[in-house]
């Protein structure tokens, strides 16, 4: 049994109730206790509290961390009885005895951290705080259990209640025609030398996206609504990591491609990077065998560069350019085109589709994305995977929160045809990640012309 080294006193019970009535009066302060009659078991010095599994001061805790993980024969006992008194005055004199009577006392070297694991600790305490700062200011405080908030659109571009009421799941003949339609008047560019009218667009659409009216997080419990933050903050994290402007340019800036190997490696690739990050960035996927997570990503990848279209393309303008950057490339989606007008028309129509599916609900289309990455089986090509239950229950957990998300965000009886259709729209992707391939195949490029990551994403048979 372990037992605390206490500082004798002469009248420690009087000292022991004076604590006491202190924290008496001091409610918020009550987990904050007076440690300062710990003593170091190494040194007997005052200590504050345990360190590798024993009560030490700060001096022995930062000696042994330096040293208990080296050589036993680098220190020499300089009295040659290796029994050196070890105290307060004396502990700087022999490092050797010093150690020695850490190991004594029963200070642990596994429990030492090693830098990789002290980063990981330190990015995952940023976080929980990040978070417990965006629990406690969120405005679920302003609801009650028994009170439901009236379900209000995202953005002022949708209308929800009207949407839905007259949406169906699946295509009429007029829905068609519309689509259609859309195409066609889409086969002309717009101005694209207008900066000012692209500025004037972007800034509309980021300030249409800062006017949430609701934010639907908070009606959930707070483990789901905290894994909601974090999803958000990671894929915000790997945006901001991989800006893709060049210097020289100013913001905004529509680049201009010449052919299908720029459209591969501009924004393909600086998509590609993005998703990587972001992937990485979560725990579930971070976490799995080596092997899996470079399969999944080479299996699975180009359907979710899709999704990722999706996610950052205007319809009104057909710009493709990743929301809430300042200083980042914009595209116009014209330059799908490069592959071929099929991919082009098609892809268009999977925008409008996805969009409207969850009322251009960025959440959504992230939670997807997170779904698809963790698909098994969607290429013959694929090999065996070294987790598969792993990957399987990391695909269930994001199902479950997908579901939970889409039930505030849209009621119950919107779920079921919502979540069909976001599976569809998924499959969609995934079909046109194949006529991407075969449109790149028959242009026959060189594949040393494209950047490496590319190379591995399109070509994994």
């Amino acid at each position: 049994m372990q037992t605390d080294h206490r500082v004798p006193t002469n009248n420690t019970a009087a000292m022991r109730q004076e604590q006491h009535r202190k924290r008496s009066f001091s409610g918020i302060n009550s987990r904050k206790r007076d440690r300062h009659d710990l003593i170091c078991v190494v040194c007997h010095a005052p200590a504050m509290g345990y360190n590798f599994d024993q009560i030490t001061c700060e001096s022995c805790k930062a000696f042994f961390r330096r040293n208990a993980l080296n050589n036993a024969d680098k220190f020499q006992c300089r009295s040659g009885t290796n029994e050196c008194l070890i105290t307060l005055d004396t502990r700087k004199r022999c490092k050797a005895c010093r150690l020695k009577k850490c190991f004594d006392k029963g200070l642990r070297k596994e429990w030492i951290m090693s830098e990789e694991e002290k980063l990981t600790k330190k990015q995952k305490i940023e976080d929980n705080r990040r978070l417990r700062a965006l629990s406690q200011n969120s405005t679920m405080l302003a609801f009650t259990p028994s009170s439901s908030p009236p379900v209000v659109p995202e953005t002022e571009a949708f209308q929800f209640p009207s949407v839905y009421q007259k949406r169906r799941s699946h295509y009429d003949d007029d829905e068609t025609n519309d689509t259609k339609q859309h195409i066609r008047l889409s086969d002309e560019a717009p101005d694209v030398d207008d900066t000012n009218l692209l500025a004037e667009v972007l800034n509309k659409k980021t300030i249409l996206s800062s006017e949430r009216q609701f934010d639907y997080k908070v009606l959930l419990t707070e483990l789901d609504r905290l894994l909601l933050t974090k999803i958000e903050e990671d894929y915000s994290r790997a945006v901001h990591l991989n800006i893709s402007v060049v210097r020289g340019f100013q913001y905004p800036c529509l680049r201009s491609l010449n052919d299908v190997t720029d459209v591969v490696n501009e924004p393909a690739q600086i998509s590609t990077v993005r998703m990587i990050t972001f992937f990485k960035l979560t725990p579930e996927f971070n976490t799995l065998h080596e092997d899996d997570r470079l399969s999944l990503v080479k299996y699975n990848l180009l359907p979710i560069l899709y999704l990722h279209f999706c996610l950052c393309t205007d319809m009104e303008t057909e710009i493709f350019c990743e929301p809430n950057t300042t200083n980042d490339f914009c595209y116009h989606a014209s330059e799908l085109r490069r592959y071929s007008d099929e991919i082009y028309h098609v892809a268009m129509a999977l925008v409008k589709e996805v969009q409207d599916i969850c009322c251009n609900d960025r959440l959504t289309i992230k939670l997807v994305m997170l779904l698809m990455i963790f698909s098994k089986g969607s290429d013959s090509n694929e090999p065996v995977w070294h987790e598969t239950q792993k990957i399987f229950q990391s695909q269930n957990m994001f199902v479950d929160l997908l579901w939970k998300y889409l039930d505030v965000r849209f009621g119950n009886d919107m779920v079921p045809i919502i979540y069909s259709r976001l599976i569809f729209a998924s499959m969609k992707g995934q079909i046109l990640a194949r006529k991407t391939k075969e449109a790149i195949a028959k242009q026959e490029i060189d594949n040393d012309q494209l950047a490496p990551l590319m190379q591995s994403v399109l070509f994994n048979s």
